[in-house]
C-alpha cells in the first residue's frame, strides 16, 4: 500500500541521503518519548499513591486502582494497532492522550471510589500508546536511524525509573493521591501538545474496507480475562473456581479468535505475519524479557521497604526516599547502557546486543538472589542486572524492526506491547509464588524471609535464561532500508 498524504516532507520518512540527527528529528523523538515513558512514570506514581487511595475511600478493593488501567489497556490494544494503520498514528495519539487527560482529571476530582475507577478506566485508553510510538519512529525517521531512535525511545525508561520515585515521594507527601492524579493530567496535556506541534502526520498502511470489531473484542477480551485471572490468582487461590473460570474463559476466547480471524474478510490481525517463525520468536522472547526487566525492579521494592524483623521478615526496612537514592545507581546504568546500545545498533547485529543483554540480566539477577543484604551488595549486583536490562529494552524494538516490514510495524509493535502486559502478569504471579515459599503470616499480613527474596530473583534469572535459549533461534535480521525485500520466513 502507498501512503495517501500530499506532503512528502511531513508524511514520509526522510531518505537515507539525510540520515543524520537534526534538531527536527531530535524534537520529534522527544515528543514521542514524553508520552511513551509517561506510562512507566504513571505506574510508579500510581503504586506510591495506592495506600492513600485505600485510606481516603476506606476500601478493601484498592487493587482495582491499578488493575483497571491494565485491563482497559490490554482490551484496547488490538483496536489501537488497527486504527493507527487505518487513520494514521498521530490522529490516534492525540485522541489517546486527550482521553488520558480527561480520565486523570476525573480521578483527581472523584468523590467516590467508583468514580475514581471510572476516571482510571478512561485514562487506561492511553495505555497502548507504545503500540503507536514505535511504529511512528519507523514512519518518520530515515531508515538508518530507525534502530537507534527506537533504542533511545525504549531505554529512556531508565530516566523515568531514576526520577519517578523522588517525584512520587514529593507528590504523595505534599498532596496525597490527588497530587499524583493532577500531575498525570498535566503531564498528559504536555504530551498532547508535543504530539500536536512536533510529530508529523504518519502515513496510512491499511486501506481495506470494513473493520473486524468481533475479532478485536474476542482477542482483547480473551487476553484481558487471562491477565485478570493471573493477577487475582494469588489472592483468590490458584485452584479457586473464580481463577479457573476466568482462565478458562480467556483461553477459550483466544481459541475462538483464531477461527474468527480465518473467516473474517478484513481480520484485525494478519495471522500470516504472526505465524512467521522470526516474528513469533521475536514477539515471545521480546515480551517475556521486557516483562522480567520491568517487573523485577518493582518486586525488589518489597525487599527494600518491608521491615527487618528477625525470624519473621527479611526486608531491609528502608524508607522510600532512601530506596530512591540507592536505586539511582542502577537506573543510571540502565539508561546509559541504552544510549550506548543505540549507537551500536547502527553497525552491530541487534541479535548480539540482545543476547548479551539477556546473559547479563540472567547472571545479574542470579547474583542478586545470593547478595542482597545491604546497599553495597544490591548496588553491585543490580547494576550488573540493569546493564543487561538496558541492552534488552534498547534491543527489543530493533528486533521487531528487523523481522517486519514498514506496513507490518504497527502489528509487530502492538503485539509486543500486548506480550509485555501478558507476560508481566505471569511474571508477577510467579514472583509472588516464589516469595510465598518462605513467608510468615502475622495478623493477616504476609512477611517474606530471606529464602523467599532469593527465589524471587532466581525466578527472574531463570525466566531470562529461558528467553535467551528461545532467542538463539532468531535468524539474521533485515535492515529497515530493505523495505521491498521478501518477508523473513
Amino acid at each position: 500500500m502507498t501512503p495517501t498524504s500530499a506532503s512528502p516532507s511531513l508524511d514520509a520518512a526522510p531518505s537515507d541521503d539525510t540520515a543524520r540527527w537534526t534538531p527536527r528529528l531530535v524534537a520529534v523523538l522527544i515528543a514521542l518519548i514524553w508520552p511513551t515513558q509517561l506510562l512507566a512514570a504513571a505506574g510508579i506514581l500510581g503504586a506510591n499513591a495506592t495506600a492513600g487511595v485505600a485510606q481516603s475511600f476506606h476500601t478493601t478493593h484498592v487493587a482495582w486502582f491499578g488493575l483497571t488501567v491494565v485491563l482497559v489497556s490490554t482490551l484496547l490494544t488490538p483496536f489501537v494497532m488497527k486504527l493507527g494503520d487505518r487513520y494514521g498514528k498521530k490522529r490516534l495519539m492525540l485522541v489517546m492522550t486527550g482521553l488520558g487527560v480527561v480520565g486523570d482529571v476525573i480521578a483527581a476530582m472523584a468523590g467516590s471510589f467508583w468514580l475514581l475507577l471510572v476516571g482510571r478506566a478512561i485514562a487506561g485508553c492511553y495505555g497502548p500508546f507504545a503500540a503507536l510510538s514505535f511504529p511512528a519512529v519507523r514512519d518518520t525517521f530515515p531508515a538508518r536511524l530507525v534502530k537507534p531512535a527506537s533504542a533511545i525511545l525504549g531505554s529512556s525508561v531508565g530516566l523515568v525509573a531514576l526520577a519517578a520515585p523522588f517525584l512520587a515521594g514529593w507528590l504523595v507527601d505534599g498532596w496525597g493521591y490527588k497530587g499524583v492524579m493532577w500531575f498525570l493530567a498535566a503531564a498528559s496535556a504536555v504530551g498532547f501538545a508535543l504530539i500536536a506541534l512536533l510529530v508529523p502526520q504518519t502515513p496510512r498502511h491499511d486501506f481495506r474496507p470494513g473493520f473486524d470489531w468481533l475479532g478485536g473484542l474476542v482477542l482483547g477480551g480473551g487476553l484481558t480475562a487471562v491477565v485478570y485471572a493471573v493477577g487475582q490468582g494469588q489472592s483468590w487461590g490458584w485452584a479457586d473456581a473464580k481463577t479457573l473460570g476466568w482462565l478458562a474463559a480467556g483461553l477459550a476466547a483466544l481459541v475462538v479468535f483464531f477461527f474468527v480471524e480465518r473467516s473474517s474478510p478484513h481480520p484485525i490481525l494478519d495471522l500470516k505475519v504472526l505465524s512467521r517463525r522470526p516474528v513469533a520468536l521475536v514477539l515471545v522472547s521480546g515480551g517475556l524479557a521486557q516483562a522480567v526487566a520491568y517487573t523485577m525492579p518493582g518486586m525488589a521494592i518489597l525487599l527494600a521497604l518491608y521491615p527487618h524483623i528477625p525470624g519473621v521478615s527479611a526486608g531491609l526496612g528502608w524508607t522510600a526516599q532512601h530506596n530512591a537514592a540507592v536505586s539511582v545507581t542502577w537506573n543510571v546504568v540502565m539508561f546509559g547502557t541504552g544510549i550506548v546500545a543505540s549507537r551500536l545498533l547502527r553497525t552491530v547485529d541487534a541479535r548480539l546486543i540482545w543476547w548479551a543483554g539477556l546473559a547479563l540480566m540472567a547472571v545479574g539477577y542470579g547474583l542478586v538472589g545470593f547478595f542482597h543484604a545491604n546497599e553495597t551488595e544490591l548496588i553491585l549486583t543490580s547494576c550488573l542486572a540493569n546493564l543487561g536490562s538496558g541492552l534488552v529494552v534498547a534491543g527489543a524494538p530493533a528486533l521487531v524492526v528487523g523481522v517486519v516490514s514498514k506496513e507490518e510495524q504497527g502489528l509487530g509493535s502492538g503485539m509486543l506491547n500486548m506480550g509485555i502486559n501478558f507476560f508481566g502478569a505471569i511474571v508477577t504471579a510467579l514472583s509472588f509464588a516464589a516469595l510465598a515459599t518462605h513467608s510468615t503470616v502475622v495478623d493477616g499480613t504476609a512477611f517474606y524471609q530471606d529464602g523467599g527474596y532469593a527465589w524471587l530473583f532466581w525466578t527472574g534469572a531463570l525466566l531470562t535464561a529461558l528467553t535467551l535459549a528461545i532467542s538463539l533461534f532468531i535468524p539474521p535480521l533485515r535492515d529497515p532500508a530493505e523495505t521491498d525485500a521478501a518477508p523473513l520466513v
